[in-house]
């Protein structure tokens, strides 16, 4: 339900997603009706021509930008480097969470043995508070493990790999500009072969026909190759302005649950001292 909230929270975010039908139609119609709706988007195709992209102008960037930050390759660098940042954390987070259930669960245990042993000293002359209060010193501590442990896993792990999907999106993005690129070449490749291929018995007619039809298709495939180069750029400008804003506004509403937890666990364990 978290991922589904972040999920939906992002696309708001979005101007140009928040005013697209479809999620109008998710956010306001009832399940039944939906389920209906959303049949005709099922099998929609992968956008590959020109004439498929849509904007809310009409208009599209397809001017070839020369310069380093809108190379696929740049943008891949950058976000490679933090996406395996963020697989090394998620990786590492999985590890001390795990380490923190196992630590809690031997607290806990150990705090039942202690009440136990208590049980077994104490008579009716005598209590064997120091005992007792080791038990509650490790039940303390089991208690503000597993507290420490699901927010780690739920509101941190969690958020992290969200952020993660997010940049493999312009992975993505980017990886479909780099195979427009290979299809722009191959074009080119093809009309130079046309062009000097001595041995070529076609009429020169044929020819020039066959050479003013690869022209046409090498157009529309340089139109399509800048303008995903172009739309890569600024999904990865957009996504980390996003992000800056983000980390501040979110773990800035983490921050009175995260005051409160260590002032809990600070005042209970106070009180478990004095009684030393």
């Amino acid at each position: 339900m978290r991922d589904f909230n972040r999920f939906i929270n992002a696309v708001l975010e979005s101007p140009l997603l928040r005013s697209n039908e479809l999620v109008e139609q998710f956010l306001t119609k009832n399940p039944d009706e939906f389920h209906i709706i959303k049949l005709k988007y099922k099998n929609i195709s992968k956008l590959v021509s020109m004439n498929d992209f849509y904007s809310l102008t009409g208009d599209l960037d397809v001017t070839f930008y020369n310069d380093n930050l809108h190379s696929s390759a740049y943008i891949l660098q950058n976000i490679g480097k933090k996406r395996n940042i963020l697989t090394e954390i998620n990786s590492t987070l999985k590890n001390v969470i795990y380490c923190m259930d196992n630590l809690n669960k031997y607290l806990d245990n150990l705090s039942k043995l202690f009440f136990n042993l208590e049980n077994e000293y104490q008579t009716k002359d005598k209590k064997f508070d120091c005992i007792e209060n080791l038990g509650r010193l490790c039940k303390n501590i089991s208690s503000f493990y597993l507290e420490k442990k699901n927010i780690l896993d739920l509101q941190i792990r969690e958020f992290f790999k969200y952020i993660n999907l997010e940049l493999k999106e312009i992975t993505d993005l980017c990886n479909d500009s780099k195979y427009a690129k290979i299809n722009l070449d191959k074009c080119e490749n093809v009309i130079n072969n046309l062009k000097n291929d001595k041995s070529n018995n076609k009429n020169i007619e044929v020819l020039k026909y066959e050479i003013q039809k690869k022209e046409i298709e090498k157009k529309m495939a340089k139109r399509t190759c800048n303008f995903l180069r172009n739309r890569s750029y600024e999904e990865f400008t957009r996504i980390m302005n996003l992000h800056s804003f983000r980390f501040k506004k979110y773990f800035s509403q983490m921050n009175p649950i995260l005051s409160e937890l260590f002032n809990k666990e600070y005042s209970f364990s106070i009180q478990i001292i004095n009684n030393f």
